[in-house]
């Protein structure tokens, strides 16, 4: 009977862990994945900017110190030959705004109360993974994962309240 009773209470305690842990382990697991690709997205954005910054500084620099490529380019723009002997260099001053370009436009208009509006990418990366895993589901959903969390832990503390039973009653 002893036996039977230890089975039972370790069938009990890894009915219960089986509940419980992806429902602790899978949301903190899936936003880690989300921040590392939302990671790669920001490299990839700065090293796009860096290229750009990159090439307009070199364009910049021909503008300054290469008559030539400065008539290529009007001729280029105005479809004609320039001619250049009677003209004469202005400086002109760019604005300190001038030229700025901004991250990515966030989604502003994210509603704090519906936790799927206030990251956007969050929720696109747990839709992907939910298509990809579909039983991970239930341990992400805000409508399942509480009743499972407290399925396992019924679970889990019913295991160990009737061990403690069986152990007094003997």
């Amino acid at each position: 009977m002893r036996s039977l009773e230890t089975l039972l209470f370790w069938l009990m305690m890894v009915a219960g862990a089986a509940a419980l842990a992806p429902c602790l382990i899978l949301p903190a697991w899936l936003e880690h994945q989300a921040q590392l690709e939302r990671r790669l997205a920001a490299q990839a954005y700065a090293a796009a900017l860096q290229f750009r910054v990159d090439t307009v500084q070199k364009q910049i620099e021909h503008l300054r110190n290469d008559p030539a490529y400065v008539m290529r380019l009007a001729q280029q723009e105005f479809g004609h030959g320039i001619d250049a002997s009677k003209s004469e260099t202005i400086l002109i001053e760019p604005s300190p705004d001038e030229g700025i370009v901004g991250p990515p436009a966030q989604a502003a208009s994210a509603d704090p109360n519906n936790p799927d509006e206030i990251i956007p990418e969050l929720s696109a990366f747990l839709e992907q993974a939910i298509q990809r895993y579909p039983h991970a589901y239930f341990f992400v959903h805000s409508g399942t994962r509480p009743m499972l969390m407290a399925t396992g832990g019924v679970l889990m503390l019913t295991a160990v309240l009737l061990l403690g039973r069986a152990g007094a009653r003997k």
